[in-house]
């Protein structure tokens, strides 16, 4: 069972590795590594070689960590599966970041040794027509999901007493029970609970992406702002489709308790889902890029302007701080995705709210 084991890890490990190690190549082609450049440079040959230099860096070293904790996996058994799954991933995320900030700041050696004359004219570009467009899906989808933990809440309360009184809680990759708890109202309606916590998280991020930044580019104003609706509307349609994945996920698992199903199908669809969620948003980094930079665009669209130079409020690459920008969310800098305008007092706020959801839901678990 250790190769199992092994292969499961192996599955879940790959599809992190791949996002962050190509990650260079999904932002916008106006920031590298978290500085703002030109088209024209970000397309020359010392950025490209940087750009492949950073992948095969992070490519040998995420597959060190991977082999490491696959010697693990075959020492150790099975028995610290979940610790060596916890003990990988951190050290790819830790190793992300020294990578991130060593590139950042090698990138901007680079940009300082270019003449003031490459920067170009700067332009910021505004589209006032963008937010009537239709950007994300409606939170009224999310009633799906709520239908669905109302019908497993009812489920439950209509068939409390044919659940076992010590219910199956953790398996291993046999199908073997390996914990047990006892019958109780807070422990049979705990998925419950977590499907309105992940509701609440996943209508939230779907708000975020509605009220984020516009960022248009100067050069192809109208092309920018329809690839930006694209990408805004594909992310809020993933969202939206990852909440209900794991709705369901839960509502399965509380099925468990009433039916008791096959262990190992349990565990199948457990494991699959969440592997089908970090797929389905590697496919869409790479198809979609940050921004929709990555979607087709007129061959023949002029660059003769740049993007406005705000590195001085982006700290190490990757932090927004900026006091005047009034906007709570702004694309990030490295990857795909948003991040929030640390110095905005309500974008902390809005930030706390899904990381204390997320300790609350640990803590119930």
């Amino acid at each position: 069972m250790v190769m199992i084991s092994a292969s499961i890890l192996v599955f879940m490990i790959i599809p992190i590795i791949v996002l962050l190690a190509f990650m260079p190549y999904y932002t916008r082609e106006t920031v590298s590594f978290g500085v703002s450049v030109s088209e024209e440079m970000f397309h020359s040959e010392a950025l490209r070689r940087l750009r492949k230099q950073f992948a095969s860096i992070s490519c040998g070293i995420y597959a060190l960590i991977l082999i490491a904790c696959l010697i693990g996996l075959l020492s150790i058994g099975n028995t610290g599966f979940e610790w060596l799954i916890v003990g990988s991933i951190t050290a790819i995320v830790i190793a992300s970041l020294a990578l991130n900030l060593t590139f950042h700041f090698k990138m901007k050696g680079i940009k300082a040794t270019l003449p003031p004359a490459t920067t170009g004219r700067q332009v910021v570009a505004i589209d006032t027509n963008f937010r009537r467009q239709k950007l994300v899906l409606s939170n009224r989808w999310f009633i799906i999901h709520a239908v669905i933990t109302i019908i497993s809440t009812v489920w439950i309360f209509q068939y409390y007493d044919q659940i076992p009184d010590t219910i199956p809680m953790k398996f291993d990759f046999q199908g073997s029970v390996i914990n047990y708890a006892d019958k109780s109202w807070g422990v049979v309606l705990l998925p419950n609970i977590m499907q309105v916590f992940m509701i609440l998280i996943f209508m939230l991020i779907n708000w975020s992406i509605l009220n984020s930044k516009q960022q248009i580019d100067p050069g192809d104003p109208a092309g920018s702002s329809a690839r930006n609706a694209i990408f805004r509307r594909r992310w809020s349609f993933f969202n939206t489709m990852a909440g209900l994945l794991l709705v369901l996920m839960f509502s399965l698992i509380q099925l468990n308790m009433i039916e008791q199903l096959n262990p190992e199908l349990l565990l199948v669809i457990s494991l699959a889902i969440p592997l089908v969620i970090v797929l389905g948003a590697v496919v869409l980094s790479f198809t979609t890029g940050q921004g929709g930079s990555r979607l087709k665009r007129d061959p023949n669209t002029p660059h003769s302007t740049h993007s406005a130079n705000d590195d001085k409020y982006w700290k190490l690459g990757s932090v927004y701080f900026n006091p005047q920008d009034p906007a709570l969310f702004v694309e990030k800098r490295f990857g795909v995705g948003w991040t929030i305008n640390v110095a905005s007092p309500l974008a902390w706020l809005f930030l706390a709210v899904p990381i204390v959801i997320a300790l609350l839901t640990m803590l119930l678990v």
